[in-house]
Order: C-alpha cells, then sequence, then structure tokens
C-alpha cells in the first residue's frame, strides 16, 4: 500500500507542469508568446522551452495639466529559451522622460536577472529585424 501512495504521489508531481515567473517593468507588456495573444500582462508564467515573446512599450508622460505625451511601440520580439523553472525579473536602463522612451524604443534593450541569471543584457527586436532573422535562417537551412 506505501508503494501505491508513494507512486501516486511521484505521478501526481510529475504531471504538475513547471513554469518560470517572468515580470516585466510596469511600462512594458506582454502582448503575445508563441504567436498567442496574452491581455497586456506585466507578469507571465513561462514554461521551461525555446518561445518567442512579444511585448511592448507603452507609457504616459506629463510634464503638466495640458502636456501629456502617451508613448506606445510597435511589438518587440524577444527570443528567449528558457531552462528552468525560476522567476526572472526584466529591467531596463531608466525611462523617466518621452525622450528616454523614443531611445529605448530605437535600440530596445532589456536585463535579465535571476537566481541563475544575473545582469544578462538581450536586444529586443522590431518586426523587420524578426523577419530579416527568420529570412536568414531559412536560406541557411535551404542551402544544407
Amino acid at each position: 500500500m506505501k508503494k501505491f501512495i508513494a507512486i501516486s504521489l511521484l505521478s501526481l508531481v510529475s504531471s504538475v507542469s513547471m513554469a518560470a515567473t517572468v515580470s516585466l517593468p510596469d511600462y512594458l507588456i506582454f502582448t503575445a508568446v508563441d504567436g498567442k495573444p496574452v491581455s497586456n500582462k506585466s507578469q507571465l508564467e513561462i514554461s521551461p522551452g525555446q518561445h518567442l515573446i512579444e511585448l511592448q512599450f507603452y507609457e504616459l508622460f506629463s510634464s503638466g495639466a495640458d502636456d501629456t505625451n502617451f508613448i506606445k511601440s510597435d511589438a518587440l520580439y524577444w527570443s528567449f529559451n528558457l531552462s528552468r523553472d525560476e522567476d526572472i525579473k526584466v529591467y531596463t536602463k531608466e525611462i523617466l522622460s518621452s525622450k528616454n522612451a523614443k531611445n529605448f524604443i530605437k535600440s530596445p534593450f532589456i536585463t535579465l536577472e535571476s537566481a541563475t541569471i544575473k545582469g544578462e543584457t538581450v536586444k529586443l527586436v522590431n518586426h523587420e529585424e524578426l523577419m530579416a532573422i527568420i529570412m536568414k535562417q531559412h536560406s541557411k537551412m535551404m542551402q544544407q
């Protein structure tokens, strides 16, 4: 009987899916993971494996009662190979002004931190850059 209970518990534990929690700063949101839309979240659970994550910059800057400047990026893409179940925080350089935001959108870099990842910098790509990467990989595959 003890053996049956142990086997049952082991199969229950192994059937639980592992996932990492990825947290973004307030001005970045997840819009899709592997082509599947998500509802504008800043925190998401992602299972281990290779993923294409779509993000968007989204922030409102105000310097006075009548002066507001809403800045929103087009889709930004992040190819992410998650190897283990751990909490990951995403950071950027400080974005305190619309000028900082526009500079980030022109050259979007994020920094990853977790128990095992220390300050890894990742460049996000826009749609055109993503298509160029895909075409380059496709060309390499066709030549083999």
